[in-house]
């Protein structure tokens, strides 16, 4: 096995290799993280509080003979508008390399239809059944957000956007993703009473994955750490520059000092004077 690894690391060591396993791994991971969405609208015990806002939307669509508006679509377009919220809250500080969320969404969108097109041949019509799909997919989806983040390129923007406010706001993450969560889901459950006259989407379900998604990427990343570890070599240079500082802080106090050192300096020029 030392061997597997030395000659793994060497084969994979080289930045044009290197970089083409972390996107092979952060594409895996997206793949997977689809797979955990469409298993939980599968379970039709209610999705993760990320994704219900395009699972009702697809509900909606349907009703209004939209079908073509798939929950792949919605998807979409609902990490499209996390990106464009990423631009306005950052502002000067978005780098733009940082559009190659794009095709990563893009990815996670096509693959969410794929596997709910494969889910639908797969009945689940008892509640002993939806809840083992439900288990499965807060294991599917925790395993592929490990995945998708540990090649540390880019992220979903469903996921940035958490980062995003945390930053901006200097608030705590977990606080920010506790706020970011309850919006989304009493915003899709206000949309399916008003367009759906009843509760969709946003079940026990939903409770469930908030309470246990979290932990599951918490376990999942201690198991997978000493296989990371060998799995992505060192890179022998930055791919691509953080959405945030690594820190996660903002540079306020430094600009707070230029602010008063400019305002002493045009008082004491204007005493000059």
């Amino acid at each position: 096995m030392g061997h597997f690894k030395t000659t793994w690391g060497a084969r994979f060591g080289g930045v044009r290799a290197n970089f083409c396993l972390r996107i092979l791994i952060m594409t895996t991971g997206a793949i997977l993280v689809a797979l955990g969405i469409a298993l939980s609208k599968h379970s039709c015990m209610g999705t993760a509080a990320i994704s219900s806002m395009p699972a009702v939307f697809t509900d909606v669509s349907a009703a209004h003979g939209a079908e073509w508006m798939t929950m792949g679509a919605w998807t979409f377009v609902f990490n499209l508008l996390f990106l464009l919220a990423e631009i306005v809250l950052l502002r000067g500080e978005f780098k733009p390399i940082q559009v190659l969320q794009l095709p990563l969404f893009l990815v996670l969108s096509i693959a969410v239809d794929a596997w709910l097109w494969a889910l639908s041949f797969v009945p689940a019509d008892s509640y002993p059944l939806q809840a083992v799909f439900l288990a499965l997919s807060i294991i599917t989806l925790a395993l592929g957000i490990n995945l998708q983040l540990a090649p540390d390129l880019v992220m979903c923007p469903a996921d940035a956007i958490v980062q995003v406010v945390s930053y901006v706001s200097g608030r705590p993450f977990p606080k920010c993703k506790v706020i970011i969560d309850v919006t989304l889901m009493s915003v899709a459950a206000a949309v399916s009473f008003a367009a759906l006259g009843g509760l969709h989407q946003v079940r026990e379900g939903t409770i469930i994955a908030a309470l246990l998604v979290g932990r599951a990427v918490g376990l999942w990343g201690r198991v997978l750490k000493p296989t990371l570890a060998w799995l992505i070599p060192p890179s022998p240079r930055t791919f691509i520059a953080p959405l945030i500082p690594k820190d996660g802080t903002r540079a306020r106090n430094a600009s707070n000092r230029m602010v008063v050192e400019d305002a002493e300096a045009q008082a004491q020029g204007a005493a000059a004077h």
